[in-house]
């Protein structure tokens, strides 16, 4: 495990300290936990989110002259080493928040000790239905819209002008519990259009932490009708090696992934890769400067972490950290309790985002709003939903000029 409070919290907090001496503010000390991916496939992921959120966390200590601590821990994006690295934060770090852990199979271990502890778990990087029960559990505060929510928006929006048979879609997805959701929710939404069902959804597979796709690729070369949509489910190295195997075999599905999977790494990935590939968001574009909050987080980025990538899961650290600062009071001292009190307490508010997020003791999800971006010559471009039949429709046109020129 490595321990990322020794090489970063030591300058912040030696920046923070200077900061509270020239201010004069009676400093307090806030510890928070994160157990994330900060190796292997999703590494980018882990380092990326924590970029954003110690802007956020600078950005406040630079405001009221109070320390945010965050202790991080990597577990690799393996559930086996989340459970132990959780309750070291818990029982030897004596955090009073867990804060951004990455991935629903981490997050499937992480949340029952959540609960179990009383010690709160704010902002995890999933949209599982494991912690959104229809009651909300009182010590899992979420900021993102969920799974079914990105892939019922994308979805609707290719279905406004479109007349899709079964035999048209396709799924890739982790072999776990976050990817084969990704098929409960395509079912349900099958039937909501009225898409008559047949022998079923064509599904592909892998085992999650591997590259193993060759096998999921074989099956749809040898599918036919070839699917005309593939949505993904998955991280993002497995689905980028997906995209590109697909498309080198000459297969020309649009292919729709939801915000786990467009990671840094899956943009370097595909940066060479002639593909059609829109990715639902959680964020709005962290370009759309027209936003106050997007403002706010090139300015602290470049103040505060000038080496580190903007991208949408930097921009989404940097927001669940506006949002539990917001909840903070400027002199109370926080507990395990009295902080889900603060930010239960928000209500309805605004950070800028365009849209009014809500956090109560009714709601524990602050957002349900999605955003659509498009891969377009290695770079995220943001579109409205309008733009997703006609995407379909001119993959189609340039899939069938091609297999006429063949």
């Amino acid at each position: 495990m490595i321990r990322f409070r020794q090489i970063i919290a030591p300058f912040l907090v030696g920046m923070m300290t200077l900061y509270s001496s020239i201010h004069g503010h009676s400093a307090q000390t806030i510890t928070l936990g994160m157990s994330s991916a900060f190796s292997g496939d999703n590494a980018s992921m882990g380092e990326d989110f924590l970029a954003g959120a110690q802007a956020g966390f600078v950005r406040f200590h630079d405001r009221t002259g109070h320390t945010i601590q965050l202790t991080t821990l990597d577990d690799a994006y393996d559930p086996r080493q989340t459970a132990p690295n959780t309750r070291r934060l818990i029982t030897e770090e004596k955090v009073i928040a867990l804060f951004g852990n990455i991935g629903t199979p981490t997050v499937a271990v992480s949340a029952p000790i959540s609960t179990e502890t009383k010690t709160l778990l704010f902002a995890p990087v999933t949209g599982s239905a494991l912690i959104r029960p229809k009651t909300p559990d009182r010590y899992i505060i979420n900021y993102r819209a969920s799974y079914e929510e990105e892939i019922t928006a994308a979805f609707d929006a290719l279905m406004q002008e479109h007349s899709l048979k079964e035999s048209d879609i396709a799924l890739f997805n982790q072999q776990d519990m976050f990817g084969s959701a990704g098929k409960t929710y395509l079912n349900k939404l099958m039937q909501k259009h009225g898409i008559q069902r047949q022998t079923g959804l064509f599904q592909m597979e892998y085992s999650r932490n591997t590259l193993a796709v060759e096998h999921a690729v074989a099956d749809l070369l040898i599918r036919h009708p070839t699917p005309k949509v593939i949505f993904i489910v998955g991280s993002a190295a497995p689905s980028a090696k997906f995209i590109r195997l697909t498309r080198q075999y000459g297969l020309n599905p649009l292919f729709i992934g939801i915000s786990f999977m467009g990671s840094r790494l899956f943009l370097e990935e595909l940066q060479d890769v002639p593909a059609n590939i829109i990715i639902s968001q959680v964020v709005p574009h962290f370009e759309e400067k027209s936003l106050p909050i997007i403002v706010d987080f090139h300015q602290d980025m470049t103040r505060f972490s000038p080496q580190s990538k903007l991208n949408p899961l930097s921009l989404e650290g940097y927001i669940a950290a506006r949002i539990f600062t917001k909840a903070l009071p400027k002199t109370v001292q926080m507990n395990r309790e009295t902080i889900i009190d603060a930010l239960e307490s928000l209500g309805q508010f605004d950070i800028g985002l365009g849209v009014p997020l809500t956090l109560s003791l009714e709601e524990h999800q602050a957002s349900h709003s999605i955003w659509l971006t498009h891969l377009k010559d290695g770079k995220l471009i943001p579109i409205p939903f309008t733009t997703v039949p006609k995407l379909y429709l001119s993959n189609m046109m340039s899939t069938e000029t091609t297999g006429k020129a063949q």
